[in-house]
């Protein structure tokens, strides 16, 4: 069983409001170690030099979307093994559909979806 303390998340979203939002939910999880990349491309560039628990990507970015960073993390010997959340909305799920995410949660998400994505990834968070 994590702890929420000892977790590190990353967050993936051109939107810096919904970036903001996803590390409120996190903070009210009890998870503070949270850092956001504004694109595929900068994430790619974070992983590279830290090691990350979750990653949770939106899917509809410019540049690099949430699929195609999906697919370079799940191809990567070491990074595949990080769980992947892909945040969309329903209308856009059947464009992200397949094997490259672990978990799905939809947008706006709360609190509750968010932990329940996780935790059917990493186990229960403390």
């Amino acid at each position: 069983m994590p702890s929420a303390k000892s977790l590190k998340i990353m967050v993936v979203d051109d939107q810096q409001t919904m970036r903001g939002l996803a590390r409120q939910c996190l903070k009210r999880m009890g998870i503070t170690d949270v850092s956001l990349a504004a694109g595929g491309e900068a994430a790619l560039q974070q992983l590279q030099t830290s090691k990350y628990d979750v990653i949770i990507s939106d899917l509809n970015m410019p540049g690099m979307d949430g699929m195609e960073l999906a697919e370079k993390v799940k191809a990567h010997p070491v990074l595949k093994q990080i769980p992947f959340l892909l945040a969309t909305s329903e209308m856009f799920r059947d464009k992200a559909e397949g094997d490259t995410v672990d978990a799905f949660v939809a947008k706006p998400f709360s609190i509750a979806d968010l932990r329940s994505a996780m935790e059917a990834k990493i186990g229960p968070i403390s």
